[in-house]
């Protein structure tokens, strides 16, 4: 009853584009829901973003598998857990795929094995809350994805976390391609960010051009110079909106080692995360 009477005015158009019924229905009902949905030429949806309300059901939620030509896919607060993401693995065509504030997941396993080209994963409320007692499941919940074989932009910051040479070491192994990184390096009460400039300097062997830094206050001159042994880096964003620290002597260090990278860094207070002024051709 609820998108009873939008579906009797929104299917007959959807299903005159040719589009399979149950894919129009789902379409229908998504944007009920207050997603936006971006559709091609044949009416098929592309693109789906959607903050997700409380109370809607996983059931109804999964039907995103229902759009098979989604290229992206664009999710905040979803309340899909562990063994409920079966449906990415109908999206054949998916290469973008952002996940905010996830409640219900207690690891990144469920984004392994995907064709994505873009992985955003940031806030995860369940990989913090659901593995309280298990806080090393947190600490570690990068190192539960993997198996991405085109993968060249990884955006993980806040929860998962990545404050560990091992965790750096991970992202060097499965992701080779890796072009474009935003990592948060701050480790979660109890523990200490354990990332060594030999740990950095395993970033060498990706072709990254941007890599962004949150939280980056027990860096050295050292983890500088590690930096800036990735020959191919354009740009080194750092970001300390949540602390006070004073990121001058790392800046001057990138500047003598590597002139021409764009080093842009947010200070505590800023509103805006560091973005390049650049716009690469």
């Amino acid at each position: 009853m609820k998108y009873s009477l939008i579906l009797a005015f929104l299917l007959p158009g959807l299903l005159r584009a040719e589009i399979p019924p149950d894919e129009a229905e789902a379409i229908a009902m998504f944007e009920a829901a207050g997603a936006r949905v971006t559709r091609n030429e044949a009416g098929h949806a592309v693109k789906l973003f959607w903050s997700v309300e409380e109370g809607f059901s996983v059931a109804d939620f999964q039907r995103i598998g229902e759009l098979a030509k989604l290229t992206e896919l664009r999710l905040n607060t979803p309340p899909a857990g562990d063994d409920e993401w079966d449906f990415l693995d109908d999206l054949p065509d998916l290469k973008v795929l952002t996940i905010w504030h996830a409640k219900a997941i207690r690891s990144l396993a469920p984004f392994s094995g995907l064709p994505i080209e873009s992985l955003t994963v940031g806030g995860s409320m369940g990989l913090r809350d659901r593995n309280r007692e298990m806080p090393e499941q947190f600490l570690d919940a990068v190192l539960t994805l993997d198996s991405l074989p085109n993968l060249t932009s990884a955006n993980l910051y806040h929860s998962p976390l990545v404050c560990r040479d091992a965790h750096l070491e991970h992202l060097v192994t499965w992701f080779p391609n890796l072009v474009d990184v935003k990592i948060d390096v701050e480790a979660p009460r109890g523990f200490e960010t354990e990332i060594t400039p030999e740990g950095l300097a395993g970033l060498q062997a990706l072709p990254v051009k941007v890599l962004s830094i949150e939280n980056a206050s027990s860096f050295s001159q050292a983890h500088v110079a590690a930096i800036a042994g990735i020959q191919t880096l354009e740009a080194l964003l750092l970001d300390y909106r949540r602390r006070d620290f004073e990121a001058g002597p790392l800046v001057g260090e990138m500047k003598k080692l590597r002139p021409e990278v764009e080093v842009v860094v947010a200070e505590k207070g800023a509103k805006d995360p560091p973005r390049r002024a650049k716009i690469p051709k």
